[in-house]
């Protein structure tokens, strides 16, 4: 067989590979058949003129970055890259209605300081001016943290609360 052919066929049966690994479940295994196929291809041209061996494995040094990055953005796109990478879940965050100094609440969770507070319709996270307020107490919000959580009181005027 003509060198120059072998060379050809094994830098074309390397980038087969290459492609096959893309596209099937191998576990890498195609992947080190086409280094072995496109390294025979070189020590092929190596044997013709080792000016086109050195040119050869130059370009290919060269372009294994560009074709790995390449490979890595395509992947996930393909059949099997779609069932193996997990796909980013992108939430929008429920907006929190405003709360209001001096509204009246209910605490769901022992307040440690920290807890749940129950507004009406929605609840909140929200943090205890004063000592622990039990479950079930009436709160009111005294203020408001920067980032919009309250902080509550127990209200005087039903008794709840320590």
């Amino acid at each position: 067989m003509d060198p120059l052919l072998q060379a050809i066929l094994f830098f074309a049966a390397g980038l087969i590979l290459l492609v096959a690994e893309l596209l099937l479940p191998s576990h890498g295994t195609l992947a080190v058949l086409a280094v072995c196929a496109l390294g025979g291809a070189v020590v092929t041209c190596f044997r013709m003129e080792p000016w086109l061996g050195i040119g050869l494995l130059t370009v290919l040094v060269i372009a294994s970055p560009f074709v790995f990055m390449w490979m890595m953005r395509l992947w996930p796109k393909t059949p099997v890259g779609r069932r193996l990478v997990l796909n980013a879940v992108t939430s929008t965050p429920e907006r929190q209605r405003k709360m209001t100094v001096g509204q009246m609440g209910r605490a769901i969770t022992e307040m440690r300081p920290m807890g749940e507070c129950d507004f009406g319709e929605w609840r909140s996270e929200a943090i205890s001016e004063i000592g622990i307020i039990p479950a079930g107490s009436r709160v009111r919000v005294v203020s408001l943290e920067n980032d919009g959580r309250p902080i509550v009181r127990a209200d005087a005027e039903s008794g709840d609360g320590i």
